[in-house]
């Protein structure tokens, strides 16, 4: 039997606050071998809970608390890392990063939540990787009914479906580009379920040189600052996670799909979409919507944003989130 074990630090850098309404709380949940921290910050007197699925996969949560900080005047934000990425620590085998256990993960972290802060609303904020996650969470058994409501950032269904869109992005951008030699490329290698894996990779690099992520978080000099002097995240610790993933990224990624399953979900679901996004295309979306058959989806498109609409639309990102979370 897999021993849970949840411990609470209270400490000078980790306080643990009386303070309903400026929570700092951080819990360590172990499962499978890996240590995953979850940090609480924010305001909890609304009774509601927003827990961040970043993604990566292998990247932070806290690291993002500077563009997802505006939320936590409202509401209190749960700032989950997942196993091998970000601040988590304990001994996980490499061969554990499969979507059943990442969506165990996620049923253990939602659960924490639930047992310390009995009687708040949780709702899920998952962004790019964080939302095949969610979607393997929420329709597995009957988890959707431990959260109130899905936030949807910039995410997919399933990766082959994913890539046959970015190829269509690419193809389409190279053809308004006269890049011939793109799109020549796009002509010659097709995608499906045979030659994924061999093609991916080079379609995402020409992706990004047609423009379709050019943001870089760390082109804000504030964020870079913040990252190094308030982060519990390293540049080493966060970026060593990578080579855990080569057995992922070569035998499990593109099995993810849940085209079949989304009919499931019955509850609130918003999608937040940067509509220039070449990484996630809001076409990916569109078609998530039509799978999302007993549920209403309710969009805000980001018109000058790509994949991390939360950074160049801050305002409007954050405000269209707390409204989501206020209706539901």
């Amino acid at each position: 039997m897999k021993k849970i074990l949840i411990l609470m630090i209270c400490s000078a850098l980790f306080a643990c606050s009386d303070d309903t309404t400026d929570v700092k709380d951080t819990f360590y949940l172990r499962n499978d071998g890996a240590d995953m921290p979850i940090w609480i910050r924010g305001n909890l007197d609304a009774d509601k809970i927003v827990i961040f699925f970043h993604g990566g996969p292998g990247d932070c949560a806290m690291c993002y608390r500077y563009y997802l900080k505006g939320m936590e005047t409202e509401v209190a934000v749960a700032y989950w890392d997942q196993r091998i990425a970000g601040s988590s620590a304990g001994n996980a085998d490499p061969a554990s990063l499969t979507y059943e256990q990442f969506g165990e993960d996620a049923f253990y972290a939602v659960g924490l939540l639930r047992q310390q802060y009995p009687g708040k609303k949780i709702y899920i904020m998952a962004h790019s990787f964080g939302v095949e996650l969610a979607w393997q969470f929420l329709t597995t058994g009957e988890n959707q009914q431990m959260v109130d409501g899905l936030m949807v950032v910039n995410g997919t269904f399933s990766n082959l479906r994913w890539m046959e869109i970015m190829r269509d992005w690419v193809m389409k951008k190279a053809t308004a580009r006269q890049d011939n030699k793109i799109l020549e490329f796009a002509e010659t290698h097709p995608v499906n379920a045979t030659t994924v894996n061999d093609v991916w990779v080079d379609y995402y690099r020409k992706m990004l040189d047609l423009g379709g992520n050019p943001l870089s978080l760390y082109e804000n000099k504030k964020f870079v600052l913040n990252y190094v002097l308030f982060s519990p995240n390293t540049a080493m610790s966060q970026f060593a996670h990578g080579k855990a993933y080569k057995d992922y990224s070569e035998k499990v990624l593109f099995t993810f799909d849940k085209t079949d399953d989304l009919s499931k979900i019955t509850l609130p679901v918003k999608f937040l979409w940067g509509k220039k996004d070449g990484v996630v295309p809001i076409e990916v979306g569109n078609e998530t919507e039509l799978l999302l058959t007993n549920t209403a989806v309710d969009w805000t498109v980001f018109e000058n944003s790509w994949h991390e609409p939360f950074v160049s639309e801050n305002d409007k990102f954050i405000e269209a989130a707390l409204s989501f979370v206020r209706d539901n």
